[in-house]
């Protein structure tokens, strides 16, 4: 029930969204038959005269509709002020494989989907579906004025996990049964075991631009910082995907600001980040520059609804996100990469990479001599998704984490798996 305020407001949108779609394919239609009755000379005065009258009529009953509507949400808004409200979770929800594919954990996947295509509309509109910037420790979401004393098994070292496009935290869920052979780990969970981290799992509007997350991000783990209640030794942070691309974002951000966090950062890892762009992203900018050009009912109407997506899927377009910001001096970074084939090396491997993101985008960004500046390692056979939950990439970013840390008890998930 907590759901039904913002979906009713986003019903409303998307009624208001459909109108103007209607009044695009009416124009579309009508620029054609003007068009071409307009070069009779005998027909161009009264030919516009009718299109002068047929889109003041147009444009009055599509006004209507659309004052009718918000007339309609307003009313409803009202009815659900009176009524009993149901609360959000306090809770967030478990990171385990099952309920990722419970009933609320559908639910939430697909408010992840939302923020991914139309996030930056959530936010502006403050619409409920917003993910807006969320920490979460185990099952407590953190905030500014969350008193961390009472959090048990806090450590001094922190890895701070941060998801990709269109999904949220459970991500890192998804496939454990078959890639971890546990259904309820995750890297979070082994890491902590392994290397003695606390982990804290990032949920955040992907349809934002990469720059507005890793500002929120620096700013959210400044906060964190400066709340926990023992000495940090160290920040390790981990991004899938776009996560990467906002981790990367976090420190440029946070050295524009002074923040003290990143004094204890010391490695960051990127698990199929396209730090040189994506082409599904870049294909969606040239069809709707196509489409656009066109000017017929359909491809304006297509056009239209393909440039309706958020800013965080435009962005990916680009061959540089400059917004993700210069790698630092003196932090590790690691960028790993999934490859189609089993054999990374295979022509398909290099033509799909893994199937979202290329192998030369996910390797991260290029030094002066074009080469990758950081360590980097290819997974055959292993999808985009898959990277979360691949135990070979397990034991790669645990090894990448481990180096120079302390001496730890003997891993959880053996190195000979």
């Amino acid at each position: 029930m907590y759901r039904l305020r913002p979906l009713k407001a986003l019903i409303h949108d998307a009624v208001d969204a459909t109108t103007l779609l209607v009044e695009e394919g009416h124009n579309a239609t009508a620029r054609q038959v003007v068009g071409a009755l307009k070069k009779v000379p005998a027909l161009a005065q009264p030919t516009q005269t009718v299109e002068d009258l047929r889109q003041a009529g147009t444009s009055g009953v599509l006004s209507s509709i659309r004052l009718v509507n918000r007339v309609v949400e307003r009313v409803t808004d009202a009815a659900l002020d009176l009524a009993p409200q149901a609360p959000a979770p306090a809770e967030a929800p478990p990171l385990t494989e099952g309920a990722l594919w419970s009933a609320s954990g559908a639910a939430d996947q697909l408010v992840g989907l939302l923020n991914g295509a139309v996030g930056d509309h959530l936010e502006g509109r403050g619409i409920g579906f917003d993910q807006g910037m969320r920490l979460r420790i185990g099952s407590r979401w953190i905030d500014p004025d969350t008193d961390l004393a009472d959090l048990t098994d806090l450590r001094p070292r922190l890895l701070v996990l941060v998801h990709g496009l269109g999904t949220n935290e459970a991500s890192w869920s998804f496939g454990a049964g078959a890639g971890l052979g546990d259904p309820d780990a995750t890297f979070g969970s082994l890491l902590a075991q392994d290397l003695g981290y606390t982990p804290i799992f990032v949920r955040y509007n992907t349809g934002l631009s990469v720059q507005a997350n890793g500002e929120r991000l620096a700013r959210a783990l400044e906060q964190l910082s400066v709340a926990w209640p023992l000495p940090i030794e160290r920040i390790d942070l981990v991004g899938h995907s776009m996560g990467g691309l906002v981790c990367r974002a976090a420190t440029h951000a946070a050295g524009a600001c002074g923040y003290r966090w990143p004094r204890r950062l010391r490695k960051l890892a990127g698990l199929g980040s396209p730090h040189r762009g994506a082409p599904l992203a870049r294909l969606g900018h040239h069809a709707t520059r196509l489409l656009r050009a066109v000017d017929l009912p359909a491809t304006q109407i297509l056009g239209r609804i393909l440039d309706g997506r958020s800013e965080g899927v435009k962005e990916l377009r680009h061959t540089d996100p400059a917004s993700a910001g210069p790698l630092l001096q003196g932090v590790d970074y690691a960028f790993f990469a999934g490859a189609a084939h089993r054999d990374p090396a295979h022509p398909v491997s290099g033509l799909m990479g893994d199937w979202i993101v290329p192998l030369q985008s996910a390797q991260g960004p290029l030094g002066a001599d074009g080469a990758p500046r950081v360590l980097t390692r290819r997974f055959g056979g292993v999808g985009h998704h898959q990277l979360q939950t691949d135990l070979g990439l397990y034991l790669a970013l645990r090894a990448f984490l481990a180096d120079g840390g302390p001496a730890l008890p003997p891993p959880t998930v053996a190195l000979d798996t």
